[in-house]
């Protein structure tokens, strides 16, 4: 029998995929198994933007074998995830479905901003980053996560092309145009300093924290020639002292790598650009010295399904995440704040109070919260026509804990929050899965009433009793003090914008007295 207990967490990358049994017991996290296999699905994605077919099958085989070893450790629930070289291969759908009807996973593509924040989950198992101001940086395959985290909040996000393996493969014949990789290299990340640099100007950076296989192969090597310090917990590099031993990497062929320094031979090849990357950026922030805590996004996976009781977004830090994020896009575009929080302060209170009839998650609930302060950001465009506005940029913008998918959906709520209702005429809406269709119906009905109670955009009413009965849902408002208790406007709104929800919910919304 399965045990809810005991999850399965699979961690595509460019460069290897890794899979990992864990146990929660008492809100800590055993490992059971894990394994990483070399499987590089960003080799030929960076050249061709395709996974070949032996690679495919690689990949296939690989969940295979994992599933089998998840039915053998009793695990009640698996979770796969793939970042940058499966976001940019054109026949990654070909992968996913292949694994589905091999396996019955679900692989789940998430987006940089994605990478960033499980990124954060997993460091903050090892060091306390509730204090200062933390830089973390994450080399992977095919990208790079920086990532800023002020008192606890992670505050900034950017996903960089320079993953190990994709400047290998972009740079690996430099040698043929008379200069060395490390001088083109350094080049190419030259081009990016200031809108790296950008970043860390507005305040200093009090610790540095590189994550990924390159930085602790860095640090094993560094801990042979002499012990390693410890600071928070964790290991300690000089910064120099890192450099120092990237450039007599990168003056070794690669089979000296292997002999001589005993690496792998798929850590062989990638080092000396990592290495380079984690040297450069710590020297862009100012930092001396750098901590390598020994964790990555598979340990902040692990955590999202933990702390969310196997549901991602019921984690309450992971709502904070993306609600500070659709803020920040918020102000980028001026939009109208007090409105957008009444909107979301009435959006939740009609959620929550309409459970029996909607029959939604906390997911779905995230989704709703995120569109309510979003759904006017549009008027920045033009008032006329702002829901499709709104639409538009927010497909556009990236928002930290939201996957590709998701944004998706919360820009459909945007455009849904008036005028017409979805509609299958609507391609957007038409090419969801019937499960989401269905969501988004439901979120646009609540989201339009919610809309509809700040008519004036005056936050006139500031909260909500609902009354679900017979023939009707009554919505009993909390007014401010002073206001008008007529609310004239906004019964007008209810009526017309509560169409949707009658058709759906076969009740009609009706404003009451206070």
């Amino acid at each position: 029998m399965a045990d809810p207990a005991r999850i399965g967490i699979v961690d595509m990358g460019s460069n290897a995929i890794r899979f990992v049994v864990a146990e929660a017991t008492g809100g800590q996290l055993a490992t059971l198994e894990s394994h990483r296999l070399p499987v590089r699905l960003g080799r030929d994605v960076f050249h061709t933007g395709q996974i070949p077919e032996a690679t495919l099958s690689a990949t296939v085989d690989a969940f295979r074998r994992f599933k089998a070893t998840c039915e053998r450790l009793g695990v009640g629930h698996v979770r796969a995830i793939a970042t940058a070289a499966m976001r940019e291969a054109r026949n990654r759908d070909l992968l996913v479905d292949r694994v589905r009807q091999a396996t019955g996973i679900e692989i789940e593509v998430i987006s940089g901003t994605q990478e960033s924040y499980l990124l954060k989950l997993g460091v903050a198992t090892r060091v306390d980053l509730s204090q200062g101001r933390s830089l973390l940086v994450d080399v992977g395959g095919g990208s790079v996560e920086v990532v800023l985290v002020d008192k606890g909040q992670l505050v900034g996000a950017d996903s960089y092309r320079l993953g190990a393996l994709r400047m290998l493969e972009a740079l690996g014949e430099a040698e043929l145009a008379g200069e060395s990789f490390v001088e083109l290299l350094d080049k190419h990340l030259k081009s990016l300093e200031r809108r790296i640099t950008d970043r860390f100007e507005s305040a200093r950076i009090d610790r540095y924290l590189a994550v990924g296989g390159n930085v602790e192969s860095l640090a094993d090597l560094l801990a042979q020639r002499a012990p390693l310090r410890r600071s928070e917990g964790v290991e300690l590099c000089g910064l120099a002292d890192l450099r120092a031993l990237v450039m007599e990497l990168a003056g070794m062929s690669f089979q000296e790598r292997v002999s001589k320094a005993g690496l792998r031979e798929d850590r062989a090849d990638t080092i000396v650009p990592a290495g380079i990357v984690y040297t450069r950026l710590g020297e862009l922030a100012g930092q001396e010295r750098v901590l390598v805590p020994r964790v990555g996004i598979k340990d902040g996976l692990l955590q999202e399904v933990v702390q969310g009781h196997f549901e991602a977004f019921a984690a309450e830090d992971h709502v904070d995440v993306v609600l500070s994020s659709c803020r920040a896009m918020g102000r980028r575009f001026h939009a109208e704040s007090d409105h957008a929080e009444a909107v979301l302060t009435l959006a939740r209170q009609l959620f929550d109070q309409t459970r029996e009839l909607h029959g939604l998650g906390g997911r779905a609930r995230v989704l709703l919260e995120a569109a309510a302060l979003l759904h006017d950001v549009g008027v920045a465009v033009n008032n006329d026509g702002h829901h499709k506005h709104s639409q538009y940029l927010i497909e556009a913008s990236d928002l930290v804990g939201l996957a590709d998918e998701e944004r998706h959906l919360v820009a459909l709520l945007a455009r849904y929050h008036r005028k017409a209702p979805p509609s299958r005429e609507h391609e957007d809406f038409a090419a969801l899965r019937r499960r989401d269709r269905s969501m988004v119906e439901r979120l646009a009905a609540l989201l339009r009433l919610a809309d509809a109670l700040d008519r004036q955009h005056a936050s006139i009413v500031r909260g909500l009793t609902v009354k679900i009965r017979e023939d009707r849902v009554e919505l009993r408002p909390i007014l401010g003090a002073g206001a008008d208790s007529r609310l004239t406007l906004e019964a007008k709104a209810v009526e017309e914008k509560g169409d949707l929800f009658t058709s759906l919910f076969g009740k009609p919304p009706q404003l009451v007295a206070p």
